[in-house]
């Protein structure tokens, strides 16, 4: 089978761009991102819906050995992330021939995505904090265990990458996502109604949420700042109740702008009437991150599975702490 190359110019130096590989993966794997530890096994997914499956092999803190593939392949191919002076090289040798440029063009995305963030830099701290934005997916809450394969189960293996391209549009607010899934499971057994259950099917983390309301009450401005369709972003208000945890909401859906266009950000800016090095925003999407830092907001990115107390961590070296 044929094998796939990919270099990535990084300026940062190397121990900086292992570190921040070793703290976040997901820049390179997407959501539910593998640890860098021999024999850890994982399924990631990016937002765009692609991603695959496979197993962490050796990372010595210049290379990571692991496999990687989708489930239909008959095996996992063997991929090799090397750091250098230079940057990020990718090898890999057993991807199937006729998924190899599909193959390839995710990992180009993803390196160049990483790169994008890793030459991104945060501000300097030269006023005090006054707001804190919160993103929701990835930082608050999370869809819960195996939605992914419940959408896999509603509209075959490839609905997935189709119902988030539908659903991309759908976050300005300037589409409705009804028609575009009418549409998506038109000759699909699935309804609307069951792929919006699947999507709503959520679970709030009570210990994020705990670090807000501790922000509040230490005097902080905190802000929800989330893309959603607005379906979506009604059962989270009106059935999960997160408004009432912050002193403003910013969905994406009503303020006709989303993440990580630096047009969102600098509606909250201006809505605050605060400056922007005086707002820290924390969300799990490396290109968010980037989008705010380009306004001039303080921003890190976020492992939800270091919970509360890795989110206080993030923020307070934001210069926001209770």
């Amino acid at each position: 089978m044929p094998g796939l190359q990919l270099t990535q110019r990084v300026h940062a130096a190397p121990a900086t761009i292992w570190g921040e590989l070793a703290d976040h993966p997901e820049l390179l794997w997407g959501h539910n991102a593998p640890n860098l530890t021999v024999g850890t096994e994982y399924n990631a997914m990016t937002q765009y819906g692609t991603g695959g499956a496979g197993v962490i092999e050796s990372a010595d803190g210049q290379t990571v050995r692991f496999t990687w593939g989708e489930a239909a392949w008959e095996a996992p191919a063997n991929f090799n992330l090397t750091v250098t002076d230079q940057g990020l090289t990718l090898t890999a040798d057993g991807v199937p021939a006729d998924l190899l440029e599909l193959t390839e063009a995710h990992w180009a995305r993803m390196l160049a995505a990483a790169t994008d963030f890793l030459e991104s830099e945060n501000p300097e701290l030269s006023t005090p904090v006054l707001a804190v934005l919160f993103d929701a997916d990835g930082v608050l809450q999370m869809p819960r265990r195996n939605w992914l394969t419940a959408f896999e189960r509603l509209g075959g293996p490839t609905f997935i990458a189709e119902a988030f391209a539908a659903e991309l549009g759908c976050l300005t607010g300037k589409a409705d996502l009804v028609p575009r899934l009418e549409a998506l499971l038109e000759g699909r057994d699935a309804t609307v109604q069951e792929v919006l259950d699947t999507w709503h099917d959520i679970e709030v983390d009570p210990q994020a949420l705990a670090v807000v309301g501790r922000l509040r009450e230490a005097g902080f401005l905190c802000c929800l700042a989330t893309n959603q369709q607005s379906y979506r972003g009604t059962y989270m208000r009106e059935v999960l109740g997160l408004d009432q945890h912050f002193d403003r909401v910013f969905y994406s859906y009503e303020v006709g702008h989303a993440k990580p266009s630096t047009s969102y950000f600098q509606h909250i800016v201006d809505e605050l009437g605060l400056p922007a090095g005086q707002l820290v925003f924390v969300d799990d999407h490396p290109a968010n991150v980037i989008g705010a830092r380009e306004v001039g907001l303080r921003a890190a990115l976020h492992r939800y599975r270091n919970g509360g107390a890795g989110l206080a961590a993030k923020l307070a070296a934001l210069g926001a702490s209770a």
